[in-house]
């Protein structure tokens, strides 16, 4: 059963914009076919702002709305917290009682804050864990007692959530039918001067190896690496050469892209990097624009995430530096059977949002029962 003509609200720890992440892909593959409420987290902290709250609301589509507001107390403690919750709960469950809306799925990604959806009225409340953030934040823990259903991208984030006794289900990382389809003016749109290059697509933060990055790009000088995303400022040395020193001359920076665009920059590549640092615990796990390169069938060299390691077939897995840079050499010489793109397609066919969202219909019909 899919999910039809219900009202959701979704709440993302990272606000509506041009960078897509998983909240945003869901609120706007729902949207397709319910009407959609897209929470912002809060855009600023005020000393006390109990008189001047409101819930201010932009249209995306005919189905999907933003809504944003302000915190009422500032996030000094625990105590600050729970009551900061309960007062922008009282004041949202208000407004959406003025909106005529009574009967609503409350669907949060966000593990920090309206943690509690029995304030809120929901009929159904469900928190999706897309990122275990390890119980830093009060609201992680409050939502997972406080929902009636724990949805995880994978059963290692799942399994942290054995104490909750709540119906738990994997509800994978999904990608749209549009990320298979390219139109041929919007291509043209964003086509390249540059050729048979090798693309990241991401924020570049702290989470990449920069120190792999940047051996691939002083190994293979004539190969050039295209990154896509916006860049964060960090302290490792390798990150300064490559992106604020700029350092090497095969390596060009676009910025962030529209999400909804980023398919035509994959389908000019020649391969695709997903090399994390896997130190951080959460990186080991997978990576969604993983996914994203697959579907436009594109050779990806990868660190071997857990949720990937069965595609050594289709993929160029290695836990190691050498193992990744003699991949690529290998690659760049050689090229690769051509059945690999169909077959990297097929497998990537399997987390459309279509699939996802029926199966997460399902659920949701079986606990309502």
């Amino acid at each position: 059963m899919s999910i039809r003509g219900k009202i959701i609200f979704i709440t993302s720890n990272e606000p509506w914009g041009d960078i897509w992440y998983s909240k945003q892909n869901y609120a706007y593959e729902l949207s397709r076919t319910n009407t959609v409420y897209f929470v912002d987290p809060p855009t600023k902290k005020s000393l006390f702002n109990w008189f001047n709250l409101t819930f201010r609301t932009k249209s995306i589509t005919e189905n999907l709305t933003v809504i944003q507001y302000e915190h009422i107390l500032p996030y000094l403690n625990n105590t600050f917290n729970l009551l900061n919750n309960k007062l922008i709960s009282s004041r949202f469950k208000h407004w959406i009682e003025e909106q005529g809306i009574s009967d609503f799925i409350f669907w949060s990604f966000d593990p920090i804050r309206l943690y509690n959806p029995k304030l809120l009225g929901a009929k159904v409340s469900i928190f999706h864990c897309v990122d275990y953030f390890y119980f830093k934040h009060l609201g992680e823990r409050e939502l997972c007692q406080n929902s009636d259903l724990l949805f995880a991208t994978s059963q290692l984030f799942l399994d942290n959530y054995s104490e909750f006794d709540k119906p738990k289900h994997v509800v994978p990382h999904g990608i749209s039918e549009d990320e298979f389809e390219l139109e041929t003016s919007l291509g043209r749109e964003h086509q390249l001067e540059i050729k048979d290059f090798g693309l990241y697509i991401g924020v570049i933060d702290h989470r990449m190896d920069f120190e792999l990055y940047e051996k691939l790009i002083i190994e293979y000088t004539k190969v050039p690496f295209v990154f896509v995303g916006p860049v964060r400022p960090q302290k490792n040395e390798a990150f300064k050469r490559v992106f604020e020193e700029k350092k090497y001359p095969n390596v060009h920076l676009l910025g962030p892209k529209h999400f909804k665009t980023l398919k035509y920059y994959i389908a000019q590549a020649s391969f695709c990097l997903s090399l994390m640092d896997m130190n951080f615990h959460m990186n080991t796990v997978h990576h969604h624009k993983t996914l994203v390169y697959l579907c436009q069938g594109k050779p990806v060299f990868s660190f071997i995430f857990e949720e990937y390691k069965h595609l050594d077939g289709i993929m160029n897995l290695s836990n190691s530096h050498e193992g990744i840079l003699n991949k690529l050499g290998d690659y760049l010489r050689s090229g690769e059977a051509e059945s690999l793109a169909a077959d990297r397609i097929a497998y990537a066919q399997k987390f459309t949002f279509q699939n996802i969202i029926n199966s997460a219909g399902r659920i949701i019909e079986e606990f309502q029962k």
